[in-house]
């Protein structure tokens, strides 16, 4: 295992939200309707959602 990688298994998680509460939750007033209305069930989006970050090299 390299240095970076055992660096990162051990660190503990940065709590976002609590860093920026009004910046998440205005985003997810942004994303919530549009993912869960429209044509499409919520499953479906989220499993093209990360077939496009997997195409771009996104790790979501």
């Amino acid at each position: 295992m390299s240095e970076g990688a055992r660096k990162n298994a051990t660190s503990p998680p940065i709590d976002l939200m609590g860093a920026a509460p009004d910046l998440f939750e205005r985003y997810f007033a942004f994303f919530r309707p549009g993912h869960r209305e429209g044509l499409l069930p919520s499953r479906i989006k989220e499993l093209a959602r990360l077939k496009i970050a997997s195409i771009n090299g996104c790790d979501t």
